[in-house]
This record gives structure tokens, C-alpha cells and sequence, in this order.
């Protein structure tokens, strides 16, 4: 229920910065203002509703207007763009079911880190100008050079850029706007020095623009904002809807643009959603190919309604974000508010003072374009700073597009550099288990080898990284890990990071919960004694007196098949001994061990040969695979296999053929327990031990008795037998 009033506080924050620019953006683009609020909503309702991602929130996107506004003068009206908006979404479809949302796992990490700093710096340049109520520029644009459909007048046309346009604010200042921009400001950095934990579900955001409306309905008219400073939300009627115009289909223009706007709507949006992961404090995963196709479904269904052309937006992701959003709740309660603001609350919307807008969106900038990216950078090396730089500088002056395919370029220059040395990885499993040995050198195009591993491992497993002979790791890769990291816990997969010098192998949540665990082994043990003398004072006194097991267990080292547990047992009943699948070696001295003692001093009337169904042991000897020392434990399993190839031939189940395998070894260590002298001589002498044959099914919990029915004297080799001097002397005793 938390998440859920979070979700929605949030959503009418996002809602309310999402309006004015999808009004601009549709104003840039040069087509009708309503086709931005219907992609605004398309892409809350429709997206949202379909995309994995819990934070991202899709809408039209400024990096689409100089296609859009290139593409409506090419195909002479607003209906035949629309039908290349709906053959877009359709190719993104395709896109995705032909699973290429991977690629977007290609780009460097200085590239999205370079993405985040520029979307971040441009906030704060384009929204200052709003912020002072100098609002010439449509809000939405992010283009560092302005056209005319930039712009809301054209006196001031011709020549402008980003900068140009904060050096001319200077000059506009409206003092009521910049009163209330530094208001919000103020309010939003309060909100984040320690308001927020007083009032966690309520974003600042949200408060910041309630105050503004309020602010400014009791200025003096001298200082009042009205007019061009104020959201203007168009009524949304039916009557004002505009469809696709099928009869260009015959235009070959219209396929290239509705190929050109797949391909730059998917590259957005792919990389606005891998930088959203990023940033999300979960750490969760966005499927790639999932996200192409509900990209997809929202432009086919906006380019029906008369939208504009969706993707997943940066700005109104990071803005969702940090109004406190947890899930994807928030991205689709946006498109409904987004709906309801233009049916029912018009007014009391087109009261919102702009400037309390761009103090949120700066306030957002501020945040994302932090110096310690740069820091981070400079840090990892210049083959890391100077794509950053590239990036950012090339985001800056032109466009997103355009600077992150120049980022991407002089990334992979430094990336080809060392390509020819590296050598990747291997991966070994071992059930739960997963091993990732890294050779000596590791690049960035092992990257998505190595990210689609780690997307496999099983929740509730280990995963082992060795890094002890690489030499080189690239960042990318060690982003990677370090993103993994973060996800691990949410998945219950235990990491463990070996051998690599800039990355600690725990957490100090690792390290911590480690310790918990072993502290509550003790917490247990005193808890277990004190339950014990609750029950019965004496029960420690009688167990230090001594030991009379009934039964000697032998059984396998793994943790699932603990001996009392399954046996239902009591201290005192079972002498245990495990280890790795349950062998029963004569040259083992701490079996034969064990085995005298239980047998001739405890005297154990049943010994027990306690085998498990999906024993790691024996599936390691039933492949070709080398494990080091362990090779020599269990090749005793391997001669169980060739012995009983011809019953094993016949059965054609792989699981099943495994199980039988398993039995047939426990069997097999019965047999080697009545070989040894030591029991032989108890059973002539008393008629005990029993030994039996058991297999333990995890998956039900129940042991399975093998009636294991050997015959000392029948089923055994002569040469196994042994006699006594016992037995010799009752012999001559019957004689005489």
C-alpha cells in the first residue's frame, strides 16, 4: 500500500512536468498540439501498461522533432505521417520478436554515463530561461540550435542557440516568474535535506508546483504570471482527432521515414531504459526485447489516435524517479492524469506557472549532471574520460542522437585498441553453483557474452567471478559486475568476487550477513539448550554419560541431506559419517575408522548407506569433465557405470537412467561394507550389523529403502570371505 500511494504521488508529479512538454515538443515538431497530449497518454496507459521497466515513462520525445517536422514537409500533411508513425511501431514489433533489444547492451559505459551528465546539463540550460519567465523557447526542446518552430514568436528568430538564449534571458527577466522558480527550488532542496522523511509518499516536486499556483494567485498584478507564462493545455475533443492517411502507402518516402523513426525511437529508448536501471535503487532489469515491442504497440496505437511518435524519455523517467515511484503504477497513473487534465481540470491546470516546472526540471539536472561522473571518470583512465567528454560535449552541441553515436565511436577506438589480446571467460556449473573463470584479458565484447550468464543464473545460487589471472578488465565489464552486484540480493544469488584488485569480493552487506549467520548458528545452539531443559533437566547429564547409537549413518556431505533431520532423530540414536557421495572406500582411514569403532566398541546394531537423488558427486563422474583431486574420490562410480552398462542401455529417460545409477551405487557400497573384515567378523559373531541401502528424494522428502538383501555367505566371492579363530574353535568343539 506504500508503494502503491508513492506510485501515485509520483505520477501526478511526472504528470504535471510531462504536459508543457509534450505541448512543446509538439509545437516543435510542427504538428498539432493534441498529438502530444495523446502521446503522452498513449504512452502512460499503453506503454506503461505493457513495458517491463518499473521506472521508465514513455511520451514524445524531443529527440524526434527534426525527423517529425522533416518528415510532415516531405509527406505534405500531418494524416500521412501518421501512417509512418504506425509502420514504425509495427518494425519496432518486429524488432523485438526478431530479439535485437540485446544490442543495446553494446553501448560503453562512459557513453550512458556521458548521456545521464549531458540530458542533465541541457535541464539546466533550456529550463533557466523558463525559470526567469523568459519563455521564448517551447519547453521540451533539447536541441542546442533553435528553428523557427523552436521558438514562440518570430521576432526573435534566426541564428539562436542554447547558449544565446541564456545570455538573452538575462535581459527578460519576469520577477514574479524568478520569484517563484527560486521558491520551487528552495522548497525542492528542502524536501531533500530532510522533509522527505517526514513526509516519505509526498514528492517535493508535487508541493513545489501546489505552492507556486498558490503563490501567484496572491502576488500584486505587478508581479502576478499570466499569459505566455502559464501551462495552456488545448481542449482535447473528439472532433479534433486526426487519422492515418492509408492512401500513401504507394510513397517509397514514407517507408524510409517510418524505418528512420523505428530505428532512432528503439535506440532511445533502449538506452533511456538502460540508464533508468541503472539508476534504480532495486537495481532491476529491464527486458530489452519486451521493451522494443511495448514501444511498438504505443506508437501503433498513438499513430491511429493522431499522436506524435513515442519512447522511453530520460528526463521523465529521471523526474518519476525522484519523485519517490517504485513501480510501474506511477508511468501508467501519468497517462490517466494526463487524460483527466485535458477532459476535466483544464483551468486549474492552465493556472501552473512554468517556472515551477523548470525548477523541478533543473533541480532534476542538477542531480543527474554531477561532477563526480566526471571525477569517476578521470579516475578509470583516459580511455574511459575522453568518450565521457566526447559524449556529453557532442550531446550538447548537437543532438541525443548525434552525440551518442560520437560518443559510441571514439569509445570503440580505445575498445578496438586491445581487442586483439583479449581472451574472454569460461563458465563451469555445478548446480546451484555457477563459475566464471576470466582469462587474461577481458574487453567490452565479452560484455554481452558475459551479461547474458549472468541473466541466466537461477535465483537462490551462487556465482563465483575468478579474476586472479586477468591482467586487464575493462570497465565496462567491472560496470557489469558492479550493476550485478546490486541485483544479486534482490534475486537471493550469493556473489563472490575473487582476484579482482578494484572490486571488494563482499559487500559490507555481504560481510555483515555472513556474520549474522553465524552468530545465529550460537543464538540457535543456546536456544535448541534451553528448549532441551525445558523438556528434560537431565538430558545433557545422561548424553555426557556416554553414547549408544542404535544406528551408524553414512551418508553424503551435501547440505540438503542432514541425518537427524530426515530420520526424525534424537542426539544419541545416529554415529554419522558423510562425505562426498557416500563412498564406502577400504583405503579411506577415516571411514575404516569410523566403521571399527561403531561396529566393535558402539556395537550399532544397523548401519545405513544413505544415497541422494541428484547427487553432484555422481553426476560429475558420469561426465568427461576433470575436477582435480575429486577425480580420484569418485571413480569407483565410474566403474559402477561400465559394469551395468547392458541394464542401463535400456533405459531411455536420461533422469530416469541417473536415479538408477545412484541406487546402484549405494548397492554398491552395501556390498563394500560386508566386505570389510571388521563387519564380516560381527555378523559371525553376533548375527549385527544389518546394513541397508537407502536413496533420500529432495524433491518429496522421502527415503527410499533399496531392500538391500545381500548374503554374506551367497552373494559374496569366496574370495571376500574371512574366518575367525572364534570360528575355528566352535568347529573343533563341535567334533568332539
Amino acid at each position: 500500500m506504500a508503494d502503491l500511494k508513492k506510485d501515485i504521488a509520483a505520477s501526478m508529479a511526472v504528470g504535471l512536468v510531462a504536459i508543457p512538454l509534450c505541448l512543446g515538443i509538439a509545437h516543435a515538431s510542427g504538428a498539432p498540439l493534441m498529438s502530444g497530449l495523446i502521446g503522452g497518454i498513449v504512452g502512460g496507459l499503453v506503454i506503461g501498461t505493457i513495458s517491463k521497466s518499473n521506472l521508465s515513462v514513455s511520451g514524445p520525445a524531443a529527440g524526434l522533432t527534426t525527423i517529425v517536422l522533416a518528415a510532415i514537409a516531405t509527406l505534405k500533411s500531418y494524416p500521412a505521417f501518421l501512417t509512418a508513425v504506425v509502420l514504425a511501431g509495427a518494425l519496432q514489433i518486429l524488432f523485438g520478436k526478431l530479439r535485437l533489444g540485446g544490442l543495446s547492451r553494446l553501448f560503453p559505459s562512459p557513453v550512458i554515463k556521458g548521456m545521464l551528465s549531458a540530458i542533465g546539463l541541457i535541464l539546466i540550460m533550456k529550463q533557466l530561461p523558463h525559470l526567469v519567465g523568459f519563455d521564448l523557447e517551447a519547453m521540451g526542446v533539447e536541441e542546442f540550435s533553435d528553428t523557427d518552430k523552436d521558438l514562440d514568436d518570430t521576432v526573435h528568430s534566426g541564428g539562436l542557440n542554447t547558449f544565446r538564449l541564456l545570455a538573452m534571458a538575462m535581459n527578460y527577466i519576469e520577477p514574479g516568474a524568478l520569484l517563484i522558480g527560486l521558491l520551487s527550488l528552495a522548497i525542492l532542496y528542502a524536501w531533500d535535506w530532510g522533509l522527505a522523511r517526514r513526509f516519505p509518499i509526498v514528492p517535493g516536486s508535487l508541493v513545489a508546483v501546489a505552492v507556486s499556483v498558490l503563490v501567484n494567485q496572491i502576488l500584486s498584478p505587478g508581479l502576478q504570471v499570466s499569459g505566455k507564462h502559464l501551462v495552456k493545455i488545448p481542449e482535447l475533443h473528439p472532433d479534433n482527432f486526426v487519422h492515418p492517411d492509408w492512401s500513401v502507402l504507394g510513397d517509397p518516402n514514407l517507408y524510409i521515414i517510418a524505418i528512420t523513426i523505428a530505428l532512432v525511437a528503439s535506440v532511445e529508448s533502449l538506452l533511456s531504459v538502460e540508464a533508468l536501471d541503472r539508476l534504480d535503487p532495486q537495481q532491476r532489469r529491464t527486458p530489452p526485447n519486451h521493451e522494443l515491442i511495448a514501444q511498438g504497440v504505443g506508437n501503433v496505437v498513438s499513430g491511429l489516435l493522431g499522436g506524435l511518435p513515442l519512447t522511453a524519455v530520460i528526463i521523465r523517467g529521471s523526474v518519476n524517479m525522484a519523485a519517490g515511484a517504485t513501480t510501474k503504477v506511477s508511468a501508467i497513473s501519468h497517462g490517466l492524469l494526463i487524460l483527466i487534465s485535458s477532459l476535466l481540470l483544464r483551468s486549474g491546470l492552465n493556472s501552473i506557472p512554468l517556472a515551477a516546472l523548470a525548477a523541478v526540471l533543473v533541480h532534476v539536472g542538477l542531480k543527474m549532471a554531477n561532477p563526480k561522473n566526471l571525477k569517476l571518470m578521470s579516475k578509470r583512465g583516459w580511455h574511459q574520460l575522453i568518450p565521457y567528454v566526447a559524449t556529453v560535449t557532442a550531446i550538447l552541441f548537437t543532438d541525443l542522437l548525434v552525440g551518442i553515436c560520437i560518443g559510441t565511436i571514439v569509445s570503440a577506438c580505445f575498445i578496438l585498441r586491445n581487442l586483439h589480446v583479449a581472451k574472454g571467460f569460461t563458465v563451469t556449473q555445478n548446480g546451484l553453483i555457477t563459475q566464471i573463470k576470466l582469462h587474461q584479458e577481458v574487453t567490452f565484447f565479452h560484455k554481452v557474452r558475459l551479461a547474458n550468464v549472468l541473466d541466466r543464473v537461477p535465483n537462490n545460487s551462487v556465482v563465483e567471478v575468478d579474476g586472479s589471472e586477468a591482467r586487464t578488465i575493462d570497465h565496462d565489464v567491472l560496470d557489469l559486475l558492479e550493476l550485478f552486484k546490486g541485483q544479486a540480493p534482490h534475486k537471493n544469488i550469493e556473489l563472490i568476487l575473487g582476484g579482482i584488485s578494484l572490486m571488494d569480493s563482499f559487500s559490507e552487506k555481504q560481510m555483515a550477513a555472513m556474520q549474522a549467520e553465524y552468530d545465529q548458528l550460537l543464538t540457535n545452539n543456546h536456544n535448541w539448550v534451553e528448549e532441551c531443559q525445558k523438556g528434560d533437566p537431565q538430558f545433557f547429564d545422561r548424553m555426557a554419560l556416554g553414547q549408544k547409537p542404535t544406528f551408524l549413518f553414512i551418508g553424503c556431505s551435501d547440505s540438503r541431506v542432514p541425518a537427524e533431520v530426515i530420520t526424525g532423530t534424537e542426539p544419541g540414536q545416529l554415529f554419522v559419517h558423510r562425505n562426498i557421495a557416500n563412498l564406502v572406500s577400504l583405503h579411506d582411514m577415516n571411514i575404516m575408522s569410523v566403521l571399527q569403532y561403531s561396529v566393535e566398541h558402539l556395537v550399532v546394531p544397523h548401519i545405513i548407506v544413505c544415497g541422494h537423488y541428484g547427487c553432484g558427486g555422481v553426476r560429475a563422474a558420469l561426465t568427461s569433465e576433470s575436477y582435480g583431486l575429486i577425480d580420484n574420490w569418485i571413480h569407483p562410480i565410474k566403474r559402477i557405470v561400465d559394469e551395468n552398462q547392458q541394464e542401463l542401455a535400456k533405459i531411455v529417460d536420461a533422469d530416469q537412467r541417473e536415479r538408477r545409477i545412484i541406487e546402484l551405487h549405494v548397492l554398491s557400497q552395501v556390498r563394500n561394507l560386508l566386505k570389510t573384515p571388521v563387519v564380516q567378523k560381527s555378523i559371525q559373531k553376533l548375527g549385527i550389523p544389518h546394513v541397508h541401502g537407502w536413496v533420500y528424494d529432495m524433491s518429496t522428502g522421502k527415503i527410499k529403502d533399496l531392500k538391500a538383501d545381500i548374503n554374506l555367505q551367497d552373494d559374496l566371492h569366496p574370495v571376500f570371505h574371512y574366518e575367525y579363530e572364534f570360528q575355528k574353535k566352535k568347529t573343533t568343539v563341535g567334533k568332539n
